[in-house]
């Protein structure tokens, strides 16, 4: 502060030139600037400098991803699909057609028709393009075209599946689509009993029960890029005149919120609408497609190298060193089918590469013939090149290259990549075991001393007489089931009804099995002594009724009534999935065999959390024929990293994705070479969907478990049971099983096995399957009996999930429930029937815990008499109308397939 009233003057400056060294060097001349910023630093730069440049650095990206898909991209293949029966398919596909034709002549609509083009085009317009399609009689078969927009951009039109409501066609759709057209109806119904029809099946007007399929079988794929159209806006649905009025601008209004109506009730999200009624609409909708590249597939699609098969020829004569099929490789290894022992065939496809690059190391999958080995890949001419005004040079004369290729009969063309012999996949199916792998060598004395001095000390244990070595394992301690003054205070007043004083029952008892039945303190149920008055006293009488009364028929009529009783409360066999959920699990133990005979493979569970189970435990067979991951998550990653390197150019034997090539696969037997030229024949003229060719990633062709999540599909009612025969479609692979359905239950070691898929419920499907990398959706198709299908019933989606993973080691446990009936409670003690027959069976099963419907937990504390009738101890009181439960498990592995081509089609 300045003085004693705070003021501080501001001091003169007097300048640059102010100090005598400044004005020498003003004089002399040699005065230096004073440091300045950067002028294109962002200081400097002004917002709207920012801003052009934001946006010249867009615009350049945008017609960089535009001019290198005009010159080296795969056409867009894009698909038509109608949602309702309405939409006249012919008339828009011969009109799209047109349209992009009269894009490359000077003055087409794409370029500049826009004369009366605002609203509705006019009629004049029309009867020109009705007139084009009465003249145009082609027939509806997926054609390439080329439209003259902003850039040249090529576009491979298909046709919808000829057959409407088929959802294996639209699976086959879903695999190679970019870009699918959906057709909906502009018009109102044609009558009003249709729009009620549609409405009572819930549906809104525009789609009908094969368009909600179709969307359906796409959703589960992964849905494609969709661009909605409205057809036949202004004019009624089925109207028989040919005149093209236009239709004024509040009708098409009107048909374009009906529309959207309709698809926001089947599709999410926002999506703009185009009409395709007039010449300018058609117009108008090749341009958005040349100029709106589809987004991109789904990601199973991304990881792996797709072909959508145009041409394919096959030669007979065997080819390639080696055996080139999986069905070959196996008949080498000695365990193949002998159809293929000969090798095979060559064949070969013609087809542009989509997704990641194709590396001739990989294996193929070729639907309807299996899994290949690829011979080379060679670079045949491209027959879709761009031709015509505004070609430059160097494509000009690649485009005469092409004609003149074509017209000499060239075939596949130069080799543009072969096989690595030491890198290439190795085609195998099944493992095949060591012959001495499963046996097991005597351990020296050295391990058995080590052995002996590392287990814990073993202490005796008192056991029920006439228990057996392997009933004594089951017996653990615990402490807290009862004392000796529980277990004899219920008949210390009255002489045993079964002719055992009460000090001899005593006496048995303290020996231990119903004292350790349950195991560790921490699961079993607190039970404490109770002081029973006289009143509890069991009647000798009444007791000895329960099994002698009547003798053996008796108690067969007994036993018959209460089978009878619980199958009316379980119902027919119509109601299996409902009773499965009422009475889960519930077995009858028959009279003719014994229960320990005949659940001899099932054990009891102390927890099914909890306790311990062996995934290497009694494998069968079988197991030793598939593969198994020690990380499965690391190969997937190696995996991806190879599809990276193809990709990149840094694997010297792939090719780049939008070459044109020409895939020869080796190995190819006659019948499934037959099967895909008639495919690719089919595809050709318009009845059927391309086929499409993937390569498979690394150990994708090996077998193993594949577990899938799953549930059921929406509006599908009938059940779905366990080991029911399916046909299950995977991005990759279409193959029938049957599946073994287990609980989803995530971070548990152990899965209880399901006999039906319940709505709103998600399961665990395991297949024998060819390994398999997530992310891969799964269609789940229940197939029509012959008799059935001969009355025209169809193929129906019965659930959808996805890939889990490919893990042999899952544990799925199928569960049995034994149940009894008490016919005499007393508080926690109980006298129940009806769950074995015979008194063996009661004390071999006395070591499993019991427990109820109304969730009491108890155990077996002797067998009474020669019917199987027990007595039992519970936790806490029990009710008379409760139903004993006894669970056991064993575990259960999937059916090992009988088709090891796993390409059905």
């Amino acid at each position: 502060m300045g003085g004693p009233s705070g003021q501080k003057n501001k001091t003169h400056k007097a300048g640059r030139r102010a100090g005598p060294s400044a004005r020498e060097r003003a004089r002399q001349g040699k005065e230096v600037a004073a440091p300045r910023a950067h002028p294109k630093s962002a200081a400097h730069d002004g917002k709207l400098q920012r801003h052009l440049a934001a946006r010249q650095q867009r615009d350049a990206k945008r017609q960089e991803l535009l001019e290198r898909k005009r010159k080296g991209a795969a056409p867009v293949v894009v698909a038509v699909l109608p949602l309702s029966e309405e939409v006249d398919v012919a008339r828009f596909w011969h009109g799209l057609r047109h349209a992009c034709e009269a894009s490359l002549a000077p003055g087409g609509p794409a370029s500049g028709a826009a004369a009366g083009a605002s609203g509705s085009g006019s009629a004049g317009a029309g009867g020109d393009m009705e007139l084009e399609l009465l003249m145009s009689s082609g027939p509806l078969a997926p054609t390439t075209v080329t439209i003259a927009a902003r850039s040249r951009v090529r576009l491979t039109l298909l046709p919808p599946p000829p057959v409407r409501g088929d959802p294996l066609a639209v699976a086959d759709l879903g695999r190679c689509a970019e870009v699918v057209l959906l057709l909906l109806p502009g018009g109102e119904p044609a009558t009003a009993a249709g729009a009620a029809a549609a409405a009572a099946a819930g549906a809104a007007a525009g789609v009908d029960a094969a368009g909600q399929a179709a969307l359906a079988v796409l959703r589960a794929m992964g849905m494609p890029s969709i661009v909605p159209c409205v057809v036949g806006a202004g004019t009624a649905s089925g109207s028989g005149s040919g005149a093209a009025a236009a239709a004024s601008m509040k009708d098409r209004s009107a048909a374009k919120k009906r529309a959207e109506k309709a698809l926001a009730a089947h599709l999410a999200g926002e999506h703009r609408l185009l009409h395709a009624d007039t010449p300018t609409d058609l117009a108008a909708l090749a341009r958005h497609l040349a100029e709106h590249p589809p987004s991109a597939p789904p990601l199973w699609r991304q990881q792996r190298p797709g072909v959508m098969v145009e041409k394919a020829e096959y030669e007979p004569e065997a080819a390639g060193p080696g055996p080139s099929s999986v069905a070959a490789a196996a008949a080498a290894a000695g365990g193949g089918e002998g159809g293929a022992a000969g090798g095979g065939g060559v064949l070969t496809v013609y087809g542009f590469v989509r997704g990641t690059g194709l590396s001739a190391n990989q294996l193929v999958t070729v639907p309807g013939a299996g899994d290949f080995r690829i011979l080379s890949i060679h670079g045949p001419p491209d027959p879709h090149a761009v031709t015509g005004r505004h070609v430059p040079a160097h494509q000009a004369e690649k485009a005469m290259d092409v004609e003149a290729g074509a017209a000499g009969g060239a075939g596949p063309g130069p080799v543009v990549a072969q096989p690595d012999a030491e890198e290439a996949d190795v085609l195998v199916r099944e493992n095949v075991p060591a012959p001495g792998e499963g046996e097991q060598t005597w351990p020296t004395e050295e391990e058995m001393e080590a052995a002996a001095a590392a287990a814990p000390r073993m202490r005796k244990k008192k056991v029920p007489e006439g228990t057996s070595e392997y009933q004594a394992a089951w017996i653990l301690d615990d402490e807290d089931y009862g004392t000796d003054d529980e277990d004899g205070s219920e008949d210390e007043s009255d002489e045993d009804p079964y002719g055992m004083d009460a000090d001899d029952g005593g006496r048995r008892r303290r020996g231990g099995a119903g004292d350790a039945a349950m195991g560790d303190d921490a699961e079993a149920p607190e039970l404490q002594p109770i002081d029973d008055d006289d009143d509890a006293a069991t009647d000798a009488g009444e007791a000895m009724a329960l099994d002698e009364e009547g003798g053996d028929a008796a108690y067969a009529a007994a036993l018959e009534a209460a089978r009878e009783a619980k199958a009316r409360r379980r119902g027919g066999d119509g109601e299996a999935e409902a009773a499965q959920l009422d009475f889960p699990d519930e077995v009858d133990v028959p009279l003719d065999q014994p229960a320990r005979v005949r659940f001899q493979k099932y054990r009891g569970l102390k927890s099914l959390r909890t306790s311990a189970w062996d995934p290497k435990e009694s494998l069968p067979a079988d197991y030793a024929r598939v593969f198994a991951f020690e990380n499965f998550k690391r190969a997937h990653k190696r995996a991806r990293e190879a599809a990276q390197r193809a990709t990149s150019d840094l694997d010297p034997c792939a090719v780049a994705p939008g070459s044109y090539v020409a895939i020869r696969i080796g190995g190819v037997p006659p019948e499934a070479a037959e099967r895909v030229l008639a495919a690719v024949a089919a595809a050709a003229a318009g009845q059927a969907v391309p086929l499409t060719v993937f390569g498979l990633m690394q150990h994708e062709a090996k077998l193993s478990v594949v577990n899938f999540a799953m549930r059921k599909a929406a509006g599908y009612s009938a059940p779905v049971a366990n080991k029911e025969r399916l046909l299950l479609v995977t991005g990759l692979r279409s193959f029938t099983a049957r599946p073994i359905l287990s609980t989803d239950d995530p971070g548990a070691d152990k899965h209880r096995m399901e006999k039906f898929v319940h709505d709103g419920q998600h399961v665990v499907a395991s297949v024998y399957a060819p390994i398999m990398y997530p992310p891969l959706p799964l269609l789940a198709f229940k197939l029509p009996e012959p008799a059935e299908a001969a009355h025209g019933a169809q193929t129906r989606l019965a659930a959808v999930g996805a890939l889990r993973g490919c893990d042999p080691d899952r544990i799925n446990l199928k569960r049995i429930m034994l149940t009894g009936t008490p016919v005499r409670v007393h508080r926690r003690r109980a006298t129940v029937r009806f769950m074995f027959h015979n008194p063996d069976d009661v004390r071999w099963f006395r070591p499993v815990e019991l427990s109820t419907k109304y969730g009491r937990r108890g155990r077996i504390t002797e067998p009474l008499g020669t019917h199987g009738a027990m007595k039992c101890l519970f936790d806490s009181p029990l009710q008379q109308r409760d139903t004993v439960c006894m669970p056991l498990y064993k575990r259960v592995f999937p059916v090992w397939p009988s088709d090891m081509s796993f390409a059905e089609r």
